[in-house]
């Protein structure tokens, strides 16, 4: 630091003063000579001084340094700050309105909330809420559970084949809860129109509906049946898969109608289209064929009257083939 050189100043004249009869005695000049040393100490080396120096030239090169930061105004895309700021090198003090500015948050990128924001996310928050108590009644409506992680539990069915015949396994509840088995095939078909109450009502008919791709419907609730895990279908013919079954079997031969045709090509239908059992690149020989089939259940519904889909379905697909065997020119189930 630099030396006081008021103090020094007034050592020199109070020595000034001293009349020549008081005559400068060593103990007198030691004293003033003890008093500017002692003032000397007092000042700093040229090393502190420097570190100081250095010092305030960085304040000076900072440039301003913030005060205080207050929210300014808000347009419809920023938010805006007043910002007080002092001078690192003279102590000024500025401020700037409308300054700084803050982008709202959007789902690309971060940023400030306007109050509207927050009202909506409250509101996303209690409509949840909300919601959650109606999921959990339908989660076990569908046999979810918190150990399932989002898996069905009483509602996910399978079939495997056990011994020649089919098997299903996880419908016992669905079964005690009033719900039956439907057959589905994976098929391109289109099914003859027929609603019973529109015709009685006089409305308007027509021959076919609309065509369907995927997996649709076979016969109807007397198709399938199931003894204990047993799977079972009816043994009516094809066109009477829609009435009271007159028996049930095991065999996958109950699910196929091989018919000739005038050529002599033994052949099945399969919803719009028909398959020749034949090796089209050799006809003399039989082809292996694997047909698509699966079984859901649902609440039961009488034929006539609407569309059964998988839509309809309680439980998930449990899907299964029925595959012909060229040796043996035989019918077997497969997965």
């Amino acid at each position: 630091m630099a030396i006081d050189v008021k103090s020094l100043t007034q050592i020199i004249s109070d020595f000034r003063k001293l009349q020549s009869k008081d005559s400068v005695s060593p103990e007198s000049l030691g004293a003033i000579l003890q008093r500017i040393a002692d003032l000397l100490a007092t000042a700093g080396t040229s090393d502190t001084v420097t570190a100081i120096q250095t010092l305030l030239n960085g304040f000076k090169a900072a440039g301003q340094a913030v005060c205080s930061i207050e929210q300014g105004a808000a347009d419809r895309n920023n938010i805006l700050a007043n910002i007080k700021a002092v001078d690192l090198g003279n102590g000024s003090i500025t401020t700037a309105s409308n300054n700084l500015f803050i982008k709202q948050a959007t789902t690309e990128r971060a940023g400030a909330m306007r109050a509207q924001q927050v009202v909506d996310l409250n509101n996303a928050r209690n409509r949840i809420a909300e919601i959650l108590p109606l999921l959990e009644k339908i989660q076990a409506k569908l046999g979810m559970t918190d150990g399932t992680k989002g898996l069905y539990n009483t509602a996910q069915i399978s079939v495997a084949v056990v011994n020649g015949t089919l098997r299903i396994y996880g419908a016992q509840q669905l079964i005690a809860d009033g719900y039956v088995p439907y057959l589905f095939r994976h098929t391109r078909k289109r099914n003859q129109w027929g609603d019973k109450l529109v015709i009685e009502a006089g409305g308007a008919t027509k021959k076919y509906c609309d065509k369907r791709k995927g997996w649709n419907l076979y016969g109807s609730v007397h198709s399938v049946k199931i003894s204990g895990s047993t799977l079972s279908f009816s043994t009516n013919p094809k066109t009477e898969q829609t009435t009271v079954a007159i028996g049930y079997s095991t065999s996958p031969d109950a699910l196929v109608t091989v018919h000739t045709r005038r050529d002599g090509t033994p052949s099945i239908g399969w919803g719009r289209s028909t398959i020749s059992l034949l090796d089209p690149k050799n006809p003399k020989k039989h082809r292996m064929i694997r047909l698509r089939f699966a079984v859901g259940l649902a609440k039961k519904m009488l034929p006539g009257r609407s569309l059964i889909t998988t839509a309809n379905l309680a439980s998930s697909l449990a899907e299964f083939s029925i595959i012909y065997n060229p040796t043996s020119q035989k019918w077997t189930f497969g997965k």
